[in-house]
């Protein structure tokens, strides 16, 4: 298998047959200096040049020709051309860190989710010392909330460095990822964390509104059922005992919940608020919260 790790002056790997080898060296190496200077429209005209004389004879062009003029698609965002043309990449055998990089690209433009992950277990596969691994390995992370692979969620999110175990949407995807294994005391952490760095945060302050009212519901509507089974004065001591933490929680829920509804004004939000403040039996922010949440 041809491998090369970077598209550069001096990368020809084969001239193309029956064709002039030379001519076409050089629009090659022209093709390489405009992707290396940033002019990708340049790079793609001259990659398809040689792309179009070619086939037009019948043949199929070079792997690091077809493998330019995708990669510059790419980067100009035409990602079908990209597409056609790395997969013809592919099929001279040819490989690149920055065409795994762009087919994974690519995939997540038409929504092709295992398909993005294969092309990213690729490229760190290949080029575990690739430039873009980090990069990689962020994204295959972020994949594994769609993909719901919590075992290389856990895997990847070890080996991450510590600034990316920071960055915020990294951060954000861990709690997503915890939530929906029900790890309550990793979320509580991890939220905290995110709120650290940014106050306004609609996952980790969305994260607590809830928790503190699913605490404050489950055990309003606990002690209510037992209370309705044993209506005794010692059970009536309890309830108003366990309605003191009840409140409390469902206090703090509402003061996120309040906050999440002035920056974010969700309807499912002013629902939650019009729960709560029914439950603190202030009628006339219940009925505000509910007309709109309808």
């Amino acid at each position: 298998m041809k491998t090369i790790s970077s598209i550069s002056v001096g990368t020809i790997l084969l001239i193309i047959a029956g064709c002039s080898g030379g001519r076409y060296v050089e629009m090659t190496r022209a093709g390489e200096s405009a992707y290396r200077e940033g002019d990708y429209r340049k790079a793609l005209e001259y990659s398809e040049k040689i792309i179009g004389e070619v086939e037009g004879k019948g043949k199929q062009s070079a792997g690091n020709v077809y493998a330019l003029a995708g990669i510059s698609a790419c980067k100009l965002e035409d990602y079908d051309k990209s597409l056609n043309y790395l997969l013809k990449a592919q099929q001279q055998d040819y490989s690149d860190g920055n065409m795994y990089l762009c087919l994974a690209r690519n995939y997540r433009h038409i929504d092709n989710l295992s398909k993005e992950i294969t092309a990213l277990e690729t490229y760190m596969e290949k080029y575990p010392q690739g430039n873009e691994t980090g990069t990689a390995r962020e994204r295959l992370f972020r994949t594994c909330l769609e993909s719901e692979n919590f075992e290389l969620a856990g895997e990847l999110w070890t080996k991450m460095d510590s600034a990316s175990r920071e960055d915020v949407t990294n951060l954000e995807t861990y709690l997503n990822l915890n939530r929906m294994q029900e790890n309550d005391s990793t979320c509580n952490s991890v939220a905290a964390l995110i709120l650290d760095k940014d106050s306004d945060n609609e996952p980790a302050l969305s994260w607590f509104a809830k928790d503190y009212y699913s605490k404050a519901e489950n055990s309003y509507q606990a002690q209510m059922k037992a209370y309705k089974e044993n209506r005794t004065h010692r059970q009536y001591a309890i309830l108003l005992k366990a309605f003191k933490q009840v409140n409390a929680d469902f206090k703090k829920s509402r003061d996120y919940y309040l906050k999440l509804y002035k920056l974010y004004p969700n309807p499912e939000y002013a629902m939650y608020l019009g729960n709560i403040f029914t439950r603190l039996e202030d009628e006339k922010k219940a009925d505000y919260y509910k007309k709109r949440a309808d």
